[in-house]
């Protein structure tokens, strides 16, 4: 590839980028967003959060990419108190404190090895 490609494609995915994070800005004041809209975004968030935390809790050696759907499993252990700590609470300092504490405890005792 030539210097003068190179900086084409460069000069190219910098436009794009920038294009769709600044979108919204521009249009920001123009567009009305239904509301639809603004309460299916409301769910974006835990499943983005979702989409990311559950394939490592429920195949931790990814080695194998096996599941592990046992009692065995110290970070699917770990995390039911950790979502009813959430759930209840809310408070995203109680749940990530809870969620360290139980898996350090469950890691910890033989049975998990």
């Amino acid at each position: 590839m030539s210097a003068t490609t190179l900086i084409l494609v460069l000069l190219g995915m910098t436009a794009v980028t920038y294009g769709v994070r600044c979108a919204p800005l521009f249009l920001a004041g123009r567009v009305t967003i239904p509301a639809a809209v603004l309460r299916w975004m409301n769910y974006v968030p835990p499943a983005v959060l979702a989409s990311l935390i559950l394939p490592s809790l429920l195949t931790p050696d990814s080695g194998t990419n096996d599941l592990a759907l046992s009692v065995h499993n110290p970070l699917l252990a770990a995390a039911v108190p950790t979502v009813l700590v959430a759930w209840r609470t809310k408070n995203m300092y109680a749940t990530v404190g809870i969620g360290v504490v139980a898996l350090a405890l469950l890691r910890q005792l033989a049975f998990f090895g």
